[in-house]
């Protein structure tokens, strides 16, 4: 377990921050297919991409843009008009991994539920929300509630998938990633969309890289990628900044997804890395030998 050195961390992580660019990286992100739409469309969007975003990102993005496809330029409004059956209608032979058709046709016209009963998701995730102490994660378990609810009765194994359920103890990643895009201020990357969940409370999205990177950073003692290990992290990303410990995600997330980070000591990349000296792969005896004195500078 990697001993965290907090003030060295903290410039690591503000020297990778600062060396990504996060406007060319939405190319390669799911994000970006929610910041094509006007941003009156953008709430329902990452609705739709946010569930979608399991497995290689060009396959997210290709799933995502074919579910858009079918709602045309105006999406809130179509989702606002749909009804079990309309999607399948449509799109009778749609497949992504674990999700076919009748997945996104419950969880779409569960969606327009919410639209026609509350007029917006923000006010639905507000009111399912009310009462409810704790962090983002504790808030969003009656949100998903209310949105299976919404559900044909019928729907199975595949819509739930789609809307993991943060109440069992999962990372719950997508509605995590979801909430940062929606939560985090409009710096032309995330959206600035909501104000229901300050950034304070947003906890981290675990995907493949980023829980190995907040376990070899010394962010998490924990092996199982789950809600208590995102806690674990997000905590050690508040110490490093209390307003918004989010700010770091996109970037981590980034490195493993780019290929500047392979998880595992490669001297001709660990060299110029700028988590150099506290990720636990810079700091044993033989990558110290192997990088000789640029640990230091």
């Amino acid at each position: 377990m990697t001993r965290v050195r907090w003030n060295a961390l903290r410039e690591a992580l503000e020297s990778v921050e600062a060396s990504f660019d996060p406007t060319a990286r939405l190319a390669h992100d799911p994000l970006g297919i929610v910041r094509g739409y006007p941003q009156e469309e953008r709430e329902l969007v990452a609705h739709i991409v946010a569930p979608l975003a399991y497995g290689s990102i060009p396959q997210v993005r290709r799933a995502a843009r074919e579910v858009l496809s079918v709602l045309g330029r105006a999406p809130t409004d179509a989702v606002r008009e749909m009804r079990p059956g309309d999607f399948v209608s449509l799109r009778p032979h749609f497949v992504y991994r674990m999700t076919r058709a009748v997945d996104v046709d419950a969880y779409l016209s569960a969606l327009g539920a919410l639209l026609r009963r509350f007029g917006g998701l923000e006010p639905a995730f507000g009111e399912a929300s009310r009462g409810v102490d704790g962090d983002a994660h504790q808030r969003l378990a009656p949100y998903v509630a209310m949105l299976r609810s919404e559900m044909p009765h019928d729907a199975g194994r595949g819509a739930r998938y789609l809307t993991a359920d943060p109440a069992t103890g999962s990372a719950a990643k997508r509605w995590h990633l979801m909430l940062r895009w929606l939560c985090r201020d409009d710096d032309g990357v995330d959206l600035g969309l909501w104000s229901v969940v300050p950034r304070p409370e947003l906890v981290l999205p675990l995907d493949t890289h980023t829980s190995r990177l907040v376990q070899w950073l010394g962010l998490s003692r924990r092996k199982t990628v789950d809600y208590r290990m995102a806690r674990e992290a997000t905590d050690g990303l508040l110490r490093l900044d209390a307003s918004d410990p989010m700010r770091f995600d996109m970037p981590l997330c980034h490195l493993g997804v780019s290929g500047a980070c392979r998880h595992r000591f490669v001297v001709e990349v660990c060299t110029d890395c700028g988590l150099k000296g506290c990720c636990r792969w810079t700091t044993g005896a033989a990558a110290r030998r192997a990088l000789g004195r640029s640990l230091d500078r």
